[in-house]
């Protein structure tokens, strides 16, 4: 989030010493509804929403063996570092499996700001949420899509997103 975001949110931050808001401390749902009611009221767009901590409801289906065996691994590698007596590192794991530290100093900038990482817009999965018309209504859609909404090019993410 950039400070205008911290700012513009409506949420009462508390601060770490790096002057880093203190996420979790509050409820990143809360955090996230309020940035989309402010982006909704700016774009004219009369919609309710509700903040929803997201994770695997967000799928629309039970948990599955996965989850269950991520958040597993998750917590193995937490009890890994704390046997290696390795303090001040986030576990990660990597697509086999494997848990290994991350530490905040190899993240972080020059001022102790940890660094974003950005998404690959000429990556695959990029490709495919944003490119592809699976995820979204697009103008091709529209006429489909007049079966159930008057102004189908209303709801189109492209559009919305001024892109």
């Amino acid at each position: 989030m950039t400070k205008q975001e911290i700012e513009n949110s409506g949420v009462n931050f508390t601060y770490d010493e790096h002057g880093h808001p203190e996420l979790g401390n509050v409820s990143k749902a809360h955090i996230y509804n309020m940035l989309l009611q402010h982006k909704l009221k700016e774009i004219k767009l009369n919609i309710k929403s509700r903040p929803v901590e997201l994770g695997y409801e967000l799928r629309c289906v039970r948990p599955t063996a996965f989850d269950l065996m991520y958040c597993g691994l998750l917590g193995y590698g937490v009890k890994e570092l704390f046997d290696r007596g390795i303090s001040g590192a986030m576990v990660t794991s990597n697509p086999a499996g494997d848990t290994a530290p991350l530490y905040l100093k190899d993240v972080e900038d020059e001022h102790g700001k940890v660094k974003p990482r950005l998404v690959n817009m000429a990556g695959e999965k990029a490709e495919m949420v944003f490119n592809n018309g699976m995820q979204y209504l697009a103008e091709d859609d529209y006429d489909a899509a007049k079966e159930y909404l008057d102004n189908p090019e209303e709801y189109d993410f492209r559009k919305i997103l001024n892109w």
